[in-house]
């Protein structure tokens, strides 16, 4: 739904504004936040153009925007009124992070460790939270498991692969499209790789050989679609009397497309399981015991990511950007 925008007023800030799905927000004056009951103000530092954002914004994400004009952003780094410095998210509609302010629950705010700069903790949570929930609350990795994450040279990814260390995976199989990113994985903890450039019959044989040397017990799955067809048909014996070993797949993201067709065949021939994780899937309760653990990781250096400081002025210039420096993180 499009609206007239009635959001300028006499108290305005500057804020990254949508007026369309699909196109690029615009840095422009936006409405002040007031609190109302349960809420805080938060005054925003840093926020990271994570895919999530760029997918509420196109109108495609379950979660997208209902009304517009809105500002986009759903969590960042900020400040309460006396100074405390906070990771907050699930800002109050039409108001998000990418802002000079914003209103969230206070229930949804946590004080950040000093070892932990800005950037950092603006960009490192929505990233390692799509693997550590997964791992940890939907396929329950038990230590020495062996990991396939498909997707693995994006920013998310490449976190994923130090948080599937970090929490005790025995081998860690990074499979991804960028050829230059893959040959750098094993400095952050990935035992092998495997190129999702290959034909369908290379990319098949590919699994196979991976899966014969080291069973995968977890798939961790950024991209859905045809890759995960071939891995499923690579996968799965068609021996009834074959016991097979289970194998817990959770679908994060789509990237390679939204729809993949899996044979009910290859469920009742195997011991693969899909699972599902994103916002509607895991807990805030598990998201408050993780965060502390995320946080104590980065201070230790034991999870690092990279990420590239823009000013949110230039949100409509960067918003389709490839990354190649790291993750964008805009600058309040």
């Amino acid at each position: 739904m499009i609206l007239d925008d009635p959001h300028l007023g006499e108290d305005a800030m500057k804020a990254a504004v949508l007026h369309e799905f699909g196109k690029p927000p615009r840095y422009e004056e936006f409405s002040e936040p007031v609190p109302v009951e349960s809420e805080v103000l938060v005054r925003m530092k840093t926020v990271a153009l994570s895919r999530i954002n760029k997918s509420r914004a196109s109108g495609a994400h379950y979660d997208s925007y209902r009304q517009l004009p809105a500002v986009v952003g759903i969590d960042g780094v900020g400040l309460f009124e006396d100074g405390t410095r906070v990771f907050c998210g699930g800002p109050r509609s039409p108001y998000g992070t990418m802002s000079e302010r914003t209103v969230v629950s206070k229930e949804r705010c946590m004080p950040l460790p000093e070892g932990v700069d800005d950037l950092t903790a603006a960009a490192l949570p929505n990233a390692a939270l799509s693997s550590w929930l997964p791992l940890a609350y939907r396929a329950k990795l038990q230590p020495g498991e062996t990991v396939l994450i498909l997707g693995a040279t994006g920013a998310a990814g490449k976190i994923a692969i130090q948080v599937a260390k970090y929490l005790g995976a025995g081998h860690v199989i990074a499979a991804g499209r960028n050829e230059r990113v893959l040959r750098t994985l094993g400095e952050l903890g990935a035992d092998s790789t495997i190129s999702l450039n290959f034909s369908d019959q290379e990319l098949t044989d590919a699994f196979t050989t991976e899966a014969s040397r080291h069973p995968f017990d977890i798939v961790l799955d950024y991209v859905w679609g045809h890759p995960v067809e071939l891995l499923v048909s690579a996968l799965t014996r068609h021996d009834l009397t074959a016991e097979n070993a289970r194998i817990r797949l959770v679908s994060i993201g789509s990237l390679a497309g939204p729809a993949a067709s899996i044979p009910s065949a290859a469920l009742r021939s195997s011991g693969l399981e899909i699972y599902g994780s994103g916002g509607g899937s895991v807990s805030y309760q598990a998201i408050g015991e993780t965060m502390p653990k995320l946080w104590s990781a980065a201070s230790n250096g034991k999870i690092k990511m990279e990420v590239e400081p823009v000013p949110l002025a230039d949100v409509q210039e960067v918003w389709n950007k490839p990354e190649t420096n790291g993750r964008f993180v805009f600058v309040i």
